[in-house]
């Protein structure tokens, strides 16, 4: 047997799976650290497109808002529907 081989078996079968586990943590690691490499400088950074940022939000918001609005205030409208009239329906 060559000597790398003794000292492979030396480390006994643990040193597998903590292998294993370490590689497993320094992959988790990376991914939730996200891309590393650098923009390049070559390229002139682009305007932001404002017309389409403000009718995306416009969008969003009118429907939104108005969901929002009646969720939020349907005990009030049911109350006033139903007030005095709850043995009634």
């Amino acid at each position: 047997m060559t000597a790398a081989a003794i000292a492979s078996r030396a480390q006994g079968p643990l040193s597998g799976v903590l292998r294993q586990a370490f590689k497993g943590l320094r992959q988790s690691a990376r991914i939730v650290e996200g891309p590393t490499e650098a923009y390049p400088a070559t390229m002139a950074s682009q305007k932001a497109d404002w017309g389409r940022i403000i009718r995306a939000r416009v969008g969003v918001a009118s429907v939104y808002f108005p969901a929002m609005g009646t969720f939020l205030t349907w005990p009030l409208i049911s109350k006033t529907f139903l007030d005095g009239h709850m043995g009634q329906f």
